[in-house]
């Protein structure tokens, strides 16, 4: 029962990348126009609420803070898996290491809106993916479930 919940997370997560590919506007937030202002005002928490305009059927949340990450997931596992690492900000591109020393999957452009409520991360990849977050506070239940080992199997979001 376990595996199945595991293939139909991935399969969701397959499918919200796949539908709803809309790269043409990537200095908005997607809908409303906000306006993006670059990296400047990043650090604080952020809930994910939509991959490629869709609203995503799983839950990952990221805070930022004097040159760390901590990413909180559930994405293909049953709890919240903690990732913590460093980020860099360089040339309007966001990047961060984990502290088992892996890179994110891919560097990131975007920018927090100006009114700093949205945080829109564009990767630099070949198909490139619009993720946009939602400020928020982390609920202390996020906290408390998250787990700071990772399974083989549990691949880090970023």
């Amino acid at each position: 029962m376990k595996i199945f919940k595991m293939f139909a997370l991935a399969a969701v997560v397959l499918f919200t990348v796949a539908c709803g590919k809309d790269n043409n506007n990537p200095g908005t937030t997607g809908g409303n126009n906000t306006e993006i202002a670059g990296f400047d005002a990043i650090e604080k928490e952020w809930k994910l609420i939509s991959v490629d305009g869709v609203a995503n059927d799983f839950s990952v949340y990221i805070s930022f803070t004097d040159g760390l990450f901590f990413l909180y997931q559930q994405v293909y596992s049953w709890d919240y898996v903690l990732y913590e690492g460093q980020y860099t900000i360089d040339g309007g591109v966001l990047n961060g290491t984990y502290v088992d020393g892996g890179s994110w999957k891919t560097p990131y452009t975007g920018g927090v809106s100006e009114d700093g409520q949205y945080l829109i991360l564009k990767s630099k990849e070949a198909t490139p993916v619009t993720y946009k977050y939602e400020a928020c506070t982390i609920p202390d239940e996020v906290f408390d479930e998250a787990t700071g080992t990772r399974a083989i199997e549990v691949v880090p979001f970023l």
